[in-house]
């Protein structure tokens, strides 16, 4: 979203911008001026997204990163602007904000001559700040472009307190999820990604993913998806996410995990429908071992841009009755992507789950550098109408390195 309000401004208005959200905001809602308060006389923020367009001039994004969390001092004129929620012209960055920067930064700052901050502002709240800088070549800002500045500052600030409102409603199901051991991604050689959004209206949904650290560097992925969505759904699934974890981490087959796992779901007090898929991966081996429960199968995606749908054993679904599951072995050689996904990825009422997995195969039959990216590429595509809760969680072993 900040990346395509940028897109609009330059070039033409402006040779260079960012976009920044308040993080004292993300957390509790604060107001700016009491964000600096609770700082120490500092403005806290994090960089949405950067552009510029000067020639001779490498990628902003490399000294300005997405994402990275910026201190500002009280005096500057960025904190000015967010503090009294007003446009600020300077023609030169403070001592003290510059203090803070890397050399190539700027360096990079170093080449405009003329600023913008304009303030974004949504139902009387600062929630963040659009920085718009001028080169030399180009005429410096002046009061008749505050307005327009304030303009796109206003619709850019309820885009970004929508953005919020969103998180805040995926924090309610997350919440309702057990604790779970801090596990860093990637771990050792093994490169992990997980997406996991309600349906939308949806506060909390049904879905489900863990990533378990295991003995001898293996690793499980478990991936869930109770029927339904909503409060009720989410309830049931707090109660199976937590035993399949901890199934898990007795370092079980996946066979018998679910055994387990559908022994409990059947001793729920309200009647249950689940589907789960267990796999356990092992980076040293190559290998992965894989088990289901009416889930849909695994989609494999190897380097050479080929790739399959697992043949899995049949399993029912946890809940139904008691029952007996099998599990798949698979070869997984370094730079193969193993997709773990519900139903609600790939199915939606005017396409089969069927056409879903061809047309997941396809979007990761691509070179896929980044794991992240892929992701949140491929949990987003409904964009706000999701009809379901959507899960995934890709994985892939990265190859040893030379020597």
């Amino acid at each position: 979203m900040a990346a395509r309000i940028l897109d609009a401004l330059i070039p033409g208005f402006a040779d260079g911008a960012g976009m920044y959200a308040l993080e004292q905001l993300l957390s509790d809602g604060a107001p700016a001026h009491q964000a600096a308060r609770a700082g120490r006389g500092r403005l806290v923020l994090r960089r949405l997204a950067t552009r510029s367009e000067v020639t001779d001039q490498p990628d902003v994004r490399t000294p300005f990163p997405s994402g990275e969390v910026v201190a500002l001092a009280a005096g500057s004129p960025f904190a000015r602007c967010l503090r009294d929620g007003t446009p600020v012209l300077f023609a030169r960055p403070d001592s003290g904000s510059l203090r803070r920067l890397s050399t190539e930064a700027k360096a990079m700052l170093g080449r405009y001559t003329s600023f913008l901050a304009a303030p974004l502002i949504t139902r009387g709240t600062v929630v963040g700040m659009l920085v718009l800088a001028r080169a030399p070549g180009t005429p410096p800002f002046r009061e008749v472009d505050t307005q327009a500045a304030i303009d796109v500052a206003g619709r850019a600030g309820a885009a970004v307190a929508d953005s919020l409102a969103l998180m805040r409603h995926r924090s309610v199901a997350e919440a309702l999820r057990p604790p779970r051991p801090a596990v860093a991604s990637p771990r050792g050689r093994l490169e992990i990604a997980g997406r996991c959004l309600p349906a939308t209206g949806c506060d909390a949904g049904g879905d489900w993913y863990d990533i378990i650290p295991l003995p001898r560097d293996r690793t499980g992925l478990i991936v869930g998806d109770v029927m339904g969505h909503g409060p009720l759904a989410a309830t049931v699934m707090t109660r199976l996410s937590a035993a399949a974890y901890a199934l898990a981490d007795l370092d079980l087959p996946p066979s018998e995990v679910m055994r387990q796992l559908n022994r409990t779901a059947l001793a729920l007090p309200q009647d249950t429908l689940v589907t789960c898929a267990y796999a356990v991966i092992d980076p040293a081996g190559q290998s992965c071992d894989v088990a289901a429960a009416g889930h849909l199968p695994p989609v494999l995606a190897m380097p050479d841009g080929s790739t399959r749908v697992v043949g899995m054993p049949g399993g029912q679904s946890l809940g139904v009755a008691t029952a007996d599951y099998g599990q798949a072995h698979l070869r997984l050689r370094p730079g193969t992507i193993l997709a773990l996904y519900t139903d609600g990825l790939v199915e939606t009422r005017t396409r089969p789950f069927d056409q879903g997995i061809v047309a997941l195969r396809s979007a990761l039959a691509r070179p896929r550098p980044d794991l992240e990216a892929t992701c949140e590429e491929l949990a987003s595509a409904p964009g706000d109408s999701r009809e379901d809760d959507i899960t995934i969680v890709l994985a892939r072993i990265q190859a040893a390195p030379a020597g």
